[in-house]
């Protein structure tokens, strides 16, 4: 029989309608939320045919090639720079000297030393031709142990077979170095046969261990085991072999370990090999512990005997000097604070705020009936957005702020007809006696004093003036909205306030002062050199190493500096602002007294102060210290009554910006102790009617999220009446927000 052939289905599908004009649903419907991407400058980028876009990936891949070949010479041969391992056990019953004692054992190395602790070493590897400078830091100290893992190309972790780490000691270790920032880590085991001669065992034992060596370290898959000869030998080969990891605060930077340390007419000369980008006789040092130094000369040694002559680079008239402020003479251009008289406006507290830049058109807001002309000057205008009882100082309002207006006067006068009502009724408002009054005044604020609702909440004495106390506070709406001054003329404002170094865009800045100190370098990665610095008689410490650090350009001024900040895990208590704590980022250690703030990205840059740093939260603390061209990590201490250190903190450099302004607020609260619709009574906020008239223009709000303002005061001690925009609950906190600005605290180096 033929072959016949079906198809498949007799059923045609049929176009779907196509509309000439579709309508506004039918286009979002099909779109369904897609937005079509435009280019913002209008460039057409060229596009890459297959051919280039392969040849520009091989190009790619053979630049990186290169430059890691000639970073990986710079180690090879005999005559290669050092590589710098740190050996931290993290047990007790561990030796850091038996571990590299055993590293050397097993390639058969005929010269191995009697290791201290603490102590630094260098060793030349015959086998593998290389050369390594080993640090044994003092197991007792934290700092120590730090210092020397900044600078270690490999840090050897030592784990026990048979102690179990101690999170008091091993894991803060551990976590405290993350923190930090750390090269290539390789963990080892120098007593798993010893204490397990079955294998089974090792095996169990190597596999729990290397489970909590990755909990730390994820691509750190094996540990190597000192007493199997095959397993020891690879690990000297490995660290003698591999190309360390880099760790980028440090190697953006020149820095170097100190071979011999001597002094030569009065200078203090430092031997090494130069790590990291180099240096640059132009710029400062930093010497850890002793401070900031200028360098007298530069003197580049000979690796080899047949190389050339030493040379010897001098600074010019370019080099950086060692003063940490502006000069009070310098002249300011357009990012400092320029003013004249003419730009100096009074302010709610009475004082000066200078303005920057060309005077703005004043904007046109009403102000209360009765307002005198000075104190319409001294009332920010974001305070009067919603005030009722207002007489027109302006031509032009706004539509929205009429109808607001409209509304509220709606409610204002039914309430003033049933105050009148209740009035004629004979529900007069009668003064209590002062004995009657501070009575209750006890009574009310001992029912509120565990409510945490305003943690900012501060309590007026019947005998204080609030316009005294509050003088220097100033009423604002909305925090992330008020117009701020950065210079303004305040008498707790540090005096060298206006001497700082000022950064209007650190990013930009950071990446050129960093490409300039590379384009600069006259001393490179891998140069023997001999550093002549300006510095006076020290007391080094031989057990230790001598580490020099490279500065940027700028690096040495004073500025206002930001941290993120986080508790360290396991610290469970709240940190007060101002409190002295132990910073220490990048190459430097300083005792700060942080300004605890929110991490909020207000348009104006003006943030709350946090009086307590809570468990939890991210924060941002302010102060003002030597600034850091690297979004480096920082590690936060508090010293103990007995001079030992805890980690509190952890968290990054963020940026040197003067134009953060952080501000304390301060809340007043009151008691509504008659509640008709939206006009209320409210008392013990204020103590008497002068008070009640000066704080008149300060919104009001609730707990409830209710908002109103003072409309009049009644009797002599200190009630008034006020008006929200809704009926409140008898369990509701009538409350005004104040704000004061707050200044951040100079740091100082901190010695140990």
């Amino acid at each position: 029989m033929g072959k016949t052939s079906h198809r498949g289905t007799l059923k045609k599908e049929k176009k779907p309608f196509k509309s000439k004009h579709s309508t506004k649903g039918q286009l979002k419907n099909v779109n369904k939320g897609k937005v079509e991407k435009t280019s913002g400058n209008g460039i057409k980028l060229k596009q890459l045919s297959k051919i280039d876009r392969k040849n520009q990936a091989r190009q790619l891949k053979d630049n990186k090639i290169l430059e890691t070949k000639l970073i990986r010479k710079i180690f090879e041969g005999s005559n290669g720079v050092e590589k710098i391992i740190t050996i931290i056990p993290l047990t007790d019953d561990l030796s850091a000297s038996e571990i590299i004692k055993k590293l050397l054992y097993s390639i058969e190395e005929p010269n191995v030393p009697d290791f201290q602790i603490p102590s630094i070493t260098n060793i030349k590897v015959n086998r593998f031709r290389s050369n390594l400078k080993v640090i044994i830091p003092d197991p007792t100290n934290l700092l120590s142990i730090l210092d020397a893992t900044k600078v270690s190309d490999f840090t050897i972790f030592g784990i026990s077979a048979t102690s179990e780490v101690d999170p008091e000691y091993g894991e803060t270790i551990l976590r405290a170095l993350i923190a930090q920032g750390i090269g290539s880590v390789i963990g080892v085991l120098p007593n798993l046969v010893t204490s397990y001669p079955k294998r089974n065992l090792q095996l169990d034992i190597r596999q729990s261990l290397t489970s909590f060596f990755k909990h730390f370290f994820p691509a750190e898959e094996k540990l190597f085991a000192l007493e199997i000869e095959n397993e020891c030998s690879n690990c000297i080969r490995t660290i003698c072999q591999k190309f360390p990891k880099s760790v980028n605060w440090r190697d953006n930077r020149g820095y170097m370990i100190a071979d011999n340390v001597t002094y030569e007419e009065n200078l203090l000369v430092v031997e090494g090999s130069v790590r990291g980008i180099g240096f640059n006789t132009n710029n400062l040092v930093h010497l850890p512990g002793h401070g900031d130094f200028q360098i007298s000369h530069i003197e580049k040694l000979a690796r080899k005997q047949d190389d050339e002559m030493n040379d010897i680079i001098e600074p010019n008239e370019n080099q950086e000097t060692l003063e940490e402020l502006n000069p009070e003479e310098l002249e300011m251009d357009e990012d400092y604070f320029e003013y004249n008289d003419e730009d100096v406006g009074i302010r709610m507290d009475g004082k000066n705020y200078f303005n920057d830049g060309p005077q703005q058109p004043q904007r046109r807001f009403k102000l209360p009936k009765g307002t005198s002309e000075y104190q319409s000057k001294w009332l920010l205008d974001d305070v009067l957005e919603g005030v009722s009882d207002t007489e027109s100082i302006g031509d032009e309002d706004e539509e929205q702020d009429m109808e607001i207006l409209d509304e509220m006067r709606d409610d204002i006068e039914e309430g003033d007809e049933q105050d009148d009502n209740e009035e004629e009724d004979g529900d007069m408002f009668v003064d209590l006696t002062p004995e009657e009054e501070q009575r209750q005044l006890e009574s009310y604020r001992s029912q509120i004093k565990d409510d945490l609702e305003f943690p900012d909440e501060i309590e007026l004495k019947p005998t204080d003036s609030a316009k005294e106390v509050m003088k220097k506070y100033r009423g604002i709406k909305s925090l992330a909205n008020c117009d701020w001054e950065v210079d303004e003329a305040d008498e707790e404002a540090p005096e060298e306030w206006n001497r700082l170094l000022r950064i209007s865009n650190y990013k930009s800045t950071k990446n050129k002062v960093v490409k300039d100190t590379i384009k600069n370098c006259q001393v490179n990665m891998g140069n023997k050199v001999r550093m002549f610095i300006k510095a006076p008689t020290l007391n080094i410490d031989t057990s230790k190493p001598f580490i020099v650090y490279g500065l940027l350009e700028h690096e040495h001024k004073l500025g206002v500096i930001n941290f993120s900040f986080q508790n360290w895990e396991g610290f469970e208590e709240s940190i007060p602002s101002n409190e002295p704590i132990i910073a220490q980022y990048g190459p430097r250690r300083q005792i700060i007294n942080p300004l605890f703030n929110q991490a909020t990205n207000n348009p104006n840059n003006v943030h709350k102060l946090e009086k307590f740093h809570h468990q939890g939260n991210v924060s941002v603390a302010t102060c003002i210290g030597p600034i850091l061209f690297n979004n480096a990590p920082t590690i936060f201490f508090k010293q103990l009554e007995d001079g030992s250190l805890k980690l509190i903190g952890q968290g990054t450099f963020l940026n040197c910006d003067h134009s953060r302004i952080v501000v304390e607020r301060s809340i007043l609260t009151g008691h509504p102790v008659k509640i008709h619709k939206n006009v209320v009574t409210v008392r013990y906020m204020f103590f008497n009617p002068n008070d009640i008239n000066w704080f008149k223009a300060v919104p009001l709000y609730t707990g409830s999220g209710r908002s109103g303002f003072i409309k009049e005061s009644l009797g002599t001690h200190g009630y008034f009446k006020a008006n929200f925009d809704g009926k409140l609950s008898a369990q509701d906190v009538v409350a005004m927000n104040l704000y004061k600005r707050t200044w951040p605290q100079r740091s100082v180096m901190f010695n140990q």
